[in-house]
């Protein structure tokens, strides 16, 4: 009986995938990158590049390839190993919303728009609950050391947030073309930015010794 040609297992919604690859040289797993995998992928499934999630299991842990210059061996795989893809193609109504017409562009806006949403809804409350917390402090009588030193880690530990969701959007790569996702990532890059500022400007009434009363920011978010 003639021996199967190596092959991954790629389970996309109620769909399983199989896709061959060669024993070795080009075309094998050893030599196929993340990237190489996901563009078969589209050609298969419609899901852009830029929108596909893929998940291996490690020894009973789920883990995203996200190393896409890397080989497929070097996350592990081996002939016949199952994956997970996460994804899905996009509609006329969403390439509408992009400048090109190209799902990859509409990819890389949901990426956006997901991190923003990510901070709105944990980074926000958590200023908001810091700007409280921080007037509650000034305006009253005893003003103890050990809490003005929690509202500044709080401080520390907010902005260190808002950073990493800049790192994250500054890994966005907008080709020149794909003018919505560059301005969408603009848009989100100045709203974090503002965040930053925000608490910034509290933190800074916190320090300040005459500073009794603090005025917070009548933000529209």
């Amino acid at each position: 009986e003639p021996q199967k040609a190596p092959e991954l297992i790629i389970t996309w919604g109620r769909e399983k995938l199989h896709l061959d690859f060669t024993e070795q040289g080009t075309g094998s797993l050893e030599e196929t990158t993340l990237k190489q995998l996901k563009e078969r992928l589209k050609e298969i499934t419609g899901v852009p590049v830029n929108g596909q999630k893929l998940i291996i299991m490690i020894i009973f842990k789920l883990a995203i390839m996200k190393d896409e210059t890397a080989a497929l061996t070097s996350f592990g795989l081996q002939p016949f190993s199952k994956l997970l893809l996460m994804g899905s193609k996009p509609n006329a109504k969403d390439l509408a919303q992009t400048t090109t017409g190209s799902s990859e562009e509409h990819a890389l806006i949901t990426r956006i728009s997901q991190s923003v949403e990510k901070t709105r809804t944990t980074l926000i409350p958590q200023i908001e609950s810091f700007e409280t917390s921080v007037a509650t402090f000034l305006s009253s009588e005893d003003n103890d050391d050990t809490v003005k030193s929690k509202l500044t880690e709080t401080h520390t530990c907010i902005v260190e947030t808002l950073m990493q969701s800049l790192l994250t959007l500054d890994s966005v790569d907008c080709p020149p073309e794909f003018e919505t996702a560059r301005q969408k990532r603009r848009e989100a890059v100045k709203f974090t930015q503002g965040l930053i500022e925000r608490v910034d400007e509290v933190k800074e009434q916190l320090l300040r010794p005459d500073q009794q009363n603090i005025i917070l920011p009548n933000a529209s978010l």
